[in-house]
Formats: structure tokens, C-alpha cells, sequence
């Protein structure tokens, strides 16, 4: 065969390609460009409900931080403490504890007492400590107590002079009384009481529920 010949073929054979070659394309970009191929199975995912925790519910505050006389609770003191630590201020709260000296047996040395103090809550059956406040600086002792409510009984009562700054000592402190006490709200006392969580420093109270005192 000539080489002339064969090389015409050859160009007959390529146009041929070329010009089929857009046929065997169109079936494939139809099935791309149309949707999916038949053979080709869609399924719809199952609807997710989502399952969410319930808003908590916030309790209200056991107490109201201030009563409509600007004064404040125990739990109000403390929880202001920003603005209160450090500051003269006045709790309205009930006498639940006042602490006692132990007696010393005859005969026998003790230590000094502790100096005369009491705890003030914001309800008369309040059982935890953390929910007490304690009330220090109304007198250097348990005998000076004694004496005071004494000449109260016999009605000798002479207030100091205003001048002096010394503070009358109180002789109506009774368990169960409803006070309202202005002092200063300090961790630290000047009479070496502390407290993390704050102290009251008397510096005067006005009494506003009496229990019934004890028949001696």
C-alpha cells in the first residue's frame, strides 16, 4: 500500500473521532446537569427534636438585703459587703445567743473569759453559725453587765456625758428580743474578736420586740 494512502486513512479516522467525541459527551453532562442519575437513591435524614435542660428556676432571697427603714439584714450586711465592710452601719435582726462566762470550779485556775458577746440573726430560730452575726464592744465584762442591769433594776441608771464617748452598756439584752443596733461591720474588732464573714462593733441600739424577762 502506498504511503499516501495510508495516510489519508489515518486523517478519515481522526475526523470521525473528533466529530463523534461531543455525542459520547452529551449523555454524560445531561445526567449532571438534568438531577441525579436514576440508579441514585435520595432519603430524607429523621427530623431531630432537641431535648434542652429546663430554665432553672432562681429562688427568691431568703431575707430582703434592706427593710423600708434603710436598715439592714444579716444576710443584707453580708451581702453588700462592698459597701458595708468597714462602714458604720444598722441591722434590724433577733438576739438568738448570748454567750455566757463559764463558771470556774472554787480552787481551781481558769483562763479569763472571753469578753461579753452575742449573735444576731434574722430569725429567732436560726440554728446555723454561718447565718449569725456576732455583736461585740458593749462592755469590757460580765460583772460590768451585772452591775448595770442591777442599777437599772433599782432604777440608778445614770447615763455617761456625751463628751466622754463612753457608750452606755445595754441591760435589756435578752435572747428572743427584736433589736435594731447601729455599729461598725468589721472582720476585726478592737477587742480582738474576728470574723471572716464580718462582726458588728456596738456603738448603740434601740429595742423594738421584748421577750418576756425571767423571774430571778
Amino acid at each position: 500500500m502506498k504511503r499516501s494512502s495510508i495516510r489519508s486513512r489515518a486523517l478519515r479516522v481522526s475526523q470521525a473521532l473528533v466529530l463523534s467525541a461531543p455525542l459520547f459527551a452529551a449523555p454524560i453532562l445531561t445526567a449532571c446537569e438534568g438531577g441525579p442519575a436514576p440508579d441514585l437513591v435520595i432519603e430524607a435524614l429523621p427530623e431531630v427534636s432537641p431535648t434542652l435542660p429546663n430554665v432553672p428556676v432562681i429562688p427568691p432571697p431568703p431575707y430582703p438585703i434592706q427593710y423600708p427603714d434603710t436598715s439592714y439584714s444579716v444576710y443584707g450586711v453580708r451581702r453588700r459587703e462592698a459597701t458595708t465592710m468597714d462602714h458604720d452601719v444598722t441591722i434590724t435582726a433577733y438576739i438568738v445567743q448570748i454567750y455566757t462566762p463559764p463558771e470556774c470550779p472554787e480552787g481551781h485556775t481558769c483562763a479569763p473569759p472571753a469578753a461579753p458577746h452575742l449573735y444576731l440573726a434574722d430569725a429567732r430560730d436560726v440554728g446555723e453559725d454561718g447565718q449569725r452575726l456576732m455583736l461585740v464592744g458593749y462592755a469590757e465584762n460580765q460583772a460590768a453587765i451585772d452591775e448595770a442591769v442591777e442599777d437599772a433594776r433599782r432604777g440608778r441608771t445614770q447615763p455617761p456625758e456625751s463628751e466622754t464617748g463612753i457608750i452606755p452598756i445595754p441591760t435589756d439584752f435578752l435572747v428572743g428580743n427584736k433589736v435594731k443596733v447601729t455599729g461598725r461591720f468589721a472582720r476585726v474588732s478592737g477587742a480582738g474578736f474576728n470574723n471572716s464573714e464580718g462582726l458588728l462593733e456596738y456603738r448603740g441600739h434601740e429595742t423594738l420586740e421584748a421577750v418576756t424577762p425571767p423571774e430571778e
